[in-house]
């Protein structure tokens, strides 16, 4: 009921089963939205683990919120969201004449539309697709629509200005990925 999302040991079973097949290790992720810092801006290199995190993140939720019991450590807290919206990957089609670019706008406008105190957005790459001044500017504005209504949020970017933003932002925090 306190908004609060806190989940430490967080693990992608998904990811752990592919891992496990290549004996390989999955290293467990920490994450905290509440109500002041509702919207983690994630940077860092590529390969770093940010998409990894927002797709865990992603899955975690829908299953918590499915009745399904979520891998974190004991005295989690988490929260239920009227609406969840991601934008992950590439929605391009040559039949509805969209380019990578302006599918993502789309989805975008969508988010701004309908997104509210009690929606959780992720989205991965945010702003990417375009020329980088030009994507970075319309990102930062809609970043700053999202924390105005109160919504919930994950995000990854390479982007400079974002980072800035959300420094000076209230709702929303910087986090970083280590290589």
């Amino acid at each position: 009921k306190d908004g609060d999302l806190e989940w430490h040991r967080a693990i992608n079973p998904v990811l752990k089963v592919a891992l496990q097949k290549q004996e390989k290790e999955l290293i467990p992720l920490s994450i905290r939205l509440d109500r002041e810092d509702r919207i983690l801006l994630i940077s860092g290199p590529n390969a770093g683990g940010k998409s990894v995190c927002l797709q865990t993140v992603g899955l975690l939720q829908y299953m918590y919120q499915s009745g399904i019991p979520i891998p974190v450590a004991e005295g989690a807290k988490t929260i239920i969201f009227k609406d969840i919206f991601i934008d992950i990957g590439d929605e391009q089609s040559i039949e509805d004449d969209l380019s990578t670019y302006s599918s993502h706008l789309l989805n975008m406008k969508y988010f701004l539309k309908h997104a509210a105190s009690d929606t959780l957005v992720l989205i991965d790459e945010f702003g990417t697709g375009t020329e980088p001044m030009l994507g970075g500017a319309i990102a930062e504005s809609i970043l700053e629509q999202l924390n105005q209504t109160g919504t919930s949020g994950i995000m990854t970017t390479h982007y400079t200005n974002l980072k800035h933003y959300a420094t000076s932002a209230e709702g929303i925090i910087n986090g970083a990925m280590l290589f």
